[in-house]
């Protein structure tokens, strides 16, 4: 790998930064946003818009849930020195990029390359929070 150790350094501190954010997230978050009180029964719009902000906090929680696992698998990746190698081509991922996306396990080429096949597949897409495939009656 061409990273030097002190980019290496950097990068590491900055996952794990990360990692703390969304944990300490997920910690401050109480089981009461979940619960409906009586003040959101009053009416139907109240109510409506109620389950509508607690779906909301589920899908951002589910989202740095993704998030968190991406990050493990980053972080763990310094003990085998596989972090910063594209997982597609083996080439190296140039630090500017690990910079924006610590998490990135592929090179700017390969993630355009896939990015287009997703774009011409639609029956086949992915989603990429998720992991799950989109049948074509999902997307119509």
């Amino acid at each position: 790998m061409s990273l030097s150790t002190r980019r290496l350094k950097i990068l590491k501190e900055k996952l794990q930064e990360e990692r703390e954010r969304v944990l300490d997230a997920f910690n401050n978050v109480s089981s009461e946003e979940f619960v409906l009180n009586s003040d959101d029964r009053q009416d139907t719009i109240d109510q409506a818009t109620s389950e509508y902000e607690r779906s909301q906090i589920l899908r951002f929680r589910n989202r740095d849930h993704y998030y968190k696992k991406k990050l493990d698998k980053a972080i763990a990746k310094f003990d085998t020195e596989e972090y910063g190698v594209c997982e597609e081509c083996d080439d190296d991922i140039k630090y500017e990029r690990l910079f924006a996306r610590p998490t990135a396990e592929l090179c700017i080429g390969c993630k355009d390359e896939a990015e287009r096949e997703e774009q011409n597949n639609i029956t086949g897409r992915q989603s990429k929070s998720l992991g799950t495939s989109v049948t074509l009656s999902a997307v119509l």
